[in-house]
């Protein structure tokens, strides 16, 4: 926990200084997905979102032990082991996103913002972004975010390639992520 929270607070210094990862990275490295599909509150839900007995859409809501954030996943009850395999693969994807970000917060702040009052503490602080619904059921399945700090969010959407789950910045899967 300590190691946690001292990554959080670390800073990219002088030219001089290695980068250091400023965004918290590894966010589902020790997580047991086996376990939290289990004990996750589990409901079936029809295509238009509401609770159905017979409904053929797998709701899971992580349980609050998950990570710091809250986490919503929903995939078609048929394919549960296509969307595990993506879970396998969530937290490269996810430290591959966080990369990316930071290269972004340490461009220097635009105009718009500076015309609103932003400093560089508050101009980083638009740059957290936690994961919040994985949508599995969509075509193409996504992942949105949501802004910690700023009324703000962005999706990413996956597609198999080479047998494995790609991260893209677009729903039509040309625009990779890159990971690390």
């Amino acid at each position: 926990m300590l190691e946690k929270v001292k990554q959080f607070f670390r800073r990219r210094s002088a030219k001089t200084e290695p980068s250091v990862d400023i965004l918290p990275r590894n966010r589902f490295a020790d997580l047991d997905f086996e376990r939290v599909l289990k004990s996750g509150a589990r409901r079936l839900v029809n295509e238009e979102g509401r609770y159905a007995e017979d409904g053929k859409i797998t709701e899971i809501e992580f349980p609050e032990d998950f990570a710091e954030f809250e986490f919503l996943v929903g995939f078609k009850t048929e394919e549960e082991e296509q969307f595990q395999q993506l879970l396998a693969d969530l937290n490269s994807i996810d430290n591959a996103i966080q990369s990316y970000l930071e290269s972004e917060m340490q461009q220097p702040i635009p105009q718009y913002a500076k015309d609103l009052g932003y400093t560089q503490k508050k101009w980083e602080k638009t740059f957290y972004f936690h994961p919040w619904i994985l949508s599995f059921e969509e075509s193409p399945p996504n992942l949105r975010y949501v802004a910690d700090y700023v009324n703000d969010e962005f999706t990413v959407y996956f597609a198999k390639k080479h047998g494995r789950w790609q991260a893209y910045w677009d729903a039509e899967c040309q625009k990779e992520i890159a990971e690390g």
